[in-house]
Parts: structure tokens; sequence; C-alpha cells
């Protein structure tokens, strides 16, 4: 496993589509390469890739003045990827979801037990990752480590709070973060930080990606109720069917708070619709927005500022679509 993370044929500087290029074949190699056991199910999982929003959000923080990606910077989007996918794994077996990405997931097509475990397996090949660059990038890994410790708290609280129709605002927004956000805080910090960025561009791109972050999480929360299963390569209406409350529908329960009484049913989606709950979220997001953008505003690297921003734009606008398609 150490060979292909300190792999010698990776230049140690690349531009950014071979930076992509490296990072989806180390992923690949790491699956392909999985013991036996388990192999079954990382190759199933690579039948469905995603879309490297994240790799992108870190490449994108860590380029130089020339645009060239250090190949440290690969081994960490690596480490987030494959972290990232290990939390959907788990998300999946909590949820009973039955798909993900366009494919059956892993715990519908294996079993409960054999996703957990190969949950697990992801998170040691992301410790891996993390460990073949830690010496000279300490305060990543502390970060990366902190960054678990925030997702499995994300998801307890989401856990705990089901069927709470009391939830406070501010309790959600803790949640999201810990749920999404801070993995888009870590790419940005991360690739800043691997980059060679000042402390103060670091601190900058890491309040950036925790806002982007935030947005594609409320983004994502729309969807729930503009989309269906094809549109949205996962299961619509699952946070209904599992009690979450979620933005779209908070915002109705603040508008109409004996709402707060009703039962979790399909009901409650024509609720949310006719009391704005989707609009209402989205410009929740778009405060958001304007903090990312004041955030790359200060950044010195005003390239770096401007592909950051038209990131963010892109994936937005795709989420953004499927919002507004009621």
């Amino acid at each position: 496993m150490t060979k292909v993370f300190s792999n010698p044929n990776i230049p140690q500087k690349l531009d950014f589509d071979s930076a992509h290029k490296y990072c989806a074949g180390l992923i690949h190699d790491l699956f392909a390469n999985a013991p036996m056991v388990i192999r079954p199910i990382t190759m199933h999982m690579l039948s469905a890739p995603g879309k490297g929003i994240r790799t992108s959000l870190l490449f994108t923080s860590a380029i130089d003045s020339d645009g060239l990606v250090p190949r440290d910077a690969v081994c960490a989007a690596a480490a987030i990827e494959i972290f990232h996918l290990a939390t959907l794994v788990h998300d999946d077996v909590i949820d009973e979801a039955d798909t993900r990405r366009g494919i059956e997931s892993v715990q519908s097509k294996f079993s409960k037990k054999e996703a957990i475990i190969c949950g697990d397996y992801l998170f040691c090949l992301a410790f891996a990752a993390i460990s073949s660059i830690y010496e000279p990038y300490a305060k990543f890994a502390k970060k990366f480590t902190s960054a678990i410790s925030q997702i499995c708290l994300g998801e307890l609280r989401q856990y705990t709070n089901n069927y709470n129709t009391g939830i406070l605002f501010y309790e959600y927004l803790r949640t999201i973060y810990g749920k999404t956000a801070v993995l888009f805080h870590l790419s940005a910090y991360g690739g800043a930080l691997v980059g060679g960025a000042c402390e103060k561009e670091v601190e900058l791109l890491g309040k950036f990606g925790r806002y982007f972050g935030m947005i594609f999480q409320i983004m994502d929360d729309c969807k729930d109720y503009a989309l269906n299963d094809a549109q949205a390569l996962k299961p619509t209406q699952n946070d209904i069917n599992s009690g979450v409350v979620n933005l779209p529908l908070l915002m109705a329960f603040l508008k109409e708070p004996q709402l707060r009484k009703a039962a979790f049913d399909m009901g409650l989606i024509s609720d949310v619709h006719r009391l704005g709950g989707v609009p209402a979220s989205v410009d929740v997001a778009k405060k958001y927005e304007k903090k990312a953008k004041k955030a790359l505003s200060a950044l010195g690297d005003r390239n770096k500022a401007s592909r950051l921003e038209d990131l963010m734009s892109q994936a937005l606008n795709m989420l953004m679509e499927g919002a507004h398609a009621t």
C-alpha cells in the first residue's frame, strides 16, 4: 500500500487535469488491488465514480502561480475522496438506502455488516494516504483527524434528531457542518497548506471551503423536494421517510409552527412547497454564497480566487437547477 502512495512516477508538479487523473488512478489502484475478501465491494464502488468536487477544490486551493498542482496534493485529495466514500457507505446503512450514484448501494448489493466493515476499511486507506505525507504537513493531519470526529458527531446529531420537529435553526447548521461542510473545509484548507500558501491564505481558503460546503448541503436538501430518483441518482424523499428535518422542512415549520405536530408522511412535501420552504432555503444558501465570495475577495491570488468561484458556481448550478425544478 505504501508503495502506491509513494509512487515516484508522479511528477513533483502537475497540471490540473493530470492531477485529477493521477488521483483517480491512485484510488482505482487501491480499490482494484484491495484484499480479495473485500475486492468485490471496492470494484463495485469503482463502477460509479463521483464528481470529484472535493478534489477540484483541494487542487485549486493548492495551485501555484503557474497553475500547477504539487504531487503531495494528489495523496491528500485521494485521502479525502476515500474518506468521503467511507462516510457514504456508512450513511447508506443508517438510511437503508438502496442506491448511491445511480447504482446499488453497498449495503443493498452485499449486506449491512459487509458495508460497515468496508467503510471501516476505507477509513484505514484514507489514514494511510495521509500518513504518507504526514511529516511535512502535521497541521493538515491534525485537521484531518479533527474532521473525522466532526463528521461522526454530525451524523450522530442528525440521527438523534430524527423526528425531532423542535430542532432549532442553529442545530441544523451545526449538523450539516459536521455532515458535509467539514470535508469541503478540509479540502480547501489542506490544498492551500500543501500548496505552500501563507497562513492568512490557508485560513481564508478554509473559510471559503466551509461556506461552499454549507451551500452544497442546503441545496442537496432541496433536491429531496425537487427531483425524482433517476435525476438525483439516489432515493429522493428519503429524508421525510427517515424523519430527517432538513432545511426546506425546517423553514416550513418556522412559517407554520403547528406543522411541527404533523406526522412524517408524504403530505409534508406539499406543505413545504405551499409554504415556500425550498425558495427560503435557497435564500439561506445565497447568504453563505456571499460569505464565500467575501473570503475569496480577500485572497491575494486573483487567478486562484476566480478559479475557485467558477468551481463553486459550476457545482451549485447543477444543484440549483434541480432545486428550482418545481
